[in-house]
């Protein structure tokens, strides 16, 4: 986990630094009535956002309401007002103190969440270290090496770490499932009409981590993908930037009708494939069509990566240049694969994401109807 928050803190870094200087530092202090998505060195929220918020950079502090979903990624994050959804995060370091009115989904080197914080659904969390003091209404579900307990738990609780440590004021309302290192864990008082259950197999999921969270092995795997995630970024950024920059124009009144024509391909296509190869003469297309196919599978979220940069970039009206979009995409690359990689979830969000994506490309290049030109009567 330190290595990814590592890397995280990398390309934020790099990326923010390859921007012009105006647009290092981010500071809101006007109420924001829809989505918000901001990118920069430091960016700081002094005023309530009504909608999303999509932010990345190395220091990002939330200090008024957001009313939507939270999605955010760099180096050092601090939420101190309520956050009215759903918060998927990923950073260094992450201090959570304040009131999440859904899920939190977590992944980051060490995570505080403290005696004032609630978090009205779920708590999933992928973190080296993390300290609980607050009070879980959902289920509890955390994987990393250190875990401190001191907070209270209304649902059910998995925790898979190799040091598990129940403080004073841990309540516990529903079973507990647990795997550590030393095979026992001292729960004191905490078990509230409740029992914990030692689970052996739950080490397999802590082997697999890497695995089944984040695609990745070792710390040369993930250095590869983020190595060859850039050069295939580059790649497709140098040939079509132009079909990127043009597909974001008027996207936010297209959601839906993006959302249906990807849809239409990711569906349609398999479909006109299986019918080529059921017909001879259609093999050759049939064969020609699986690999661009694959291929959209393959470097899709890449290709959505660049096109939230682009989108992001249409929609603030900034003015940045070839690498500062390829970096801000790599980042994207990265956050894209965290959330895509969460079990179940990870699979409408790909699904949600590729079938924008490819919409928004597809309905660029389909004809749009001209009116009728009016002829001229002398």
């Amino acid at each position: 986990m330190k290595t990814i928050a590592l890397l995280l803190i990398i390309f934020c870094a790099t990326w923010s630094f390859s921007q012009p200087e105006d647009n290092i530092d981010i500071l809101i202090q006007s109420e924001q009535n829809d989505d918000t998505y901001l990118a920069g060195k430091t960016i700081k929220i002094d005023a309530v956002v009504n909608g999303d918020l999509v932010a990345a950079g190395q220091q990002l502090i939330i200090s008024d309401s957001i009313y939507g979903d939270l999605t955010a990624a760099g180096a050092n994050l601090t939420i101190n007002k309520f956050i009215g959804d759903d918060v998927r995060i990923a950073a260094g370091k992450i201090i959570i103190d304040t009131e999440i009115g859904d899920d939190l989904v977590v992944f980051g080197g060490e995570v505080i969440i403290s005696e004032n914080a609630i978090i009205k659904g779920n708590l999933i969390c992928f973190a080296k270290d993390i300290e609980l003091n607050g009070k879980i209404i959902g289920n509890l579900e955390t994987k990393g090496s250190k875990a401190i307990i001191n907070g209270e738990i209304n649902g059910t609780s998995r925790i898979i770490s190799e040091d598990i440590i129940i403080g004073p004021k841990a309540k516990f309302h529903k079973d507990v499932e647990y795997w550590n290192s030393a095979k026992q864990v001292d729960f004191k008082e905490s078990l509230v009409n409740s029992k914990a259950h030692f689970n052996k197999e739950l080490k397999k999921e802590k082997s697999e981590l890497s695995l089944r969270t984040f695609g990745m092995t070792s710390f040369s795997s993930w250095v590869f993908y983020i190595l060859s995630s850039l050069l295939v970024i580059l790649v497709l950024h140098g040939l079509f930037r132009n079909a990127f920059s043009n597909a974001v124009e008027g996207l936010e009144k297209n959601y839906l009708k993006s959302f249906g024509y990807g849809l239409i391909y990711l569906v349609g296509v398999p479909l006109v494939i299986a019918i080529a190869f059921l017909m001879v003469i259609g093999i050759p297309l049939g064969l020609f069509m699986t690999g661009i196919f694959l291929f959209s599978l393959l470097f899709g979220h890449l290709i959505a990566a660049l096109i939230i940069a682009y989108y992001i970039k249409h929609k603030q009206e900034l003015n940045w240049n070839f690498w500062g979009i390829t970096f801000l995409a790599l980042l994207f690359t990265i956050v894209l694969r965290l959330l895509t990689n969460i079990p179940f979830i990870g699979i409408v969000i790909s699904i949600v994401i590729l079938s924008i994506t490819y919409g928004a490309l597809t309905l660029k290049v389909l004809p749009t109807k001209k009116a009728p030109s009016q002829s001229l009567v002398s």
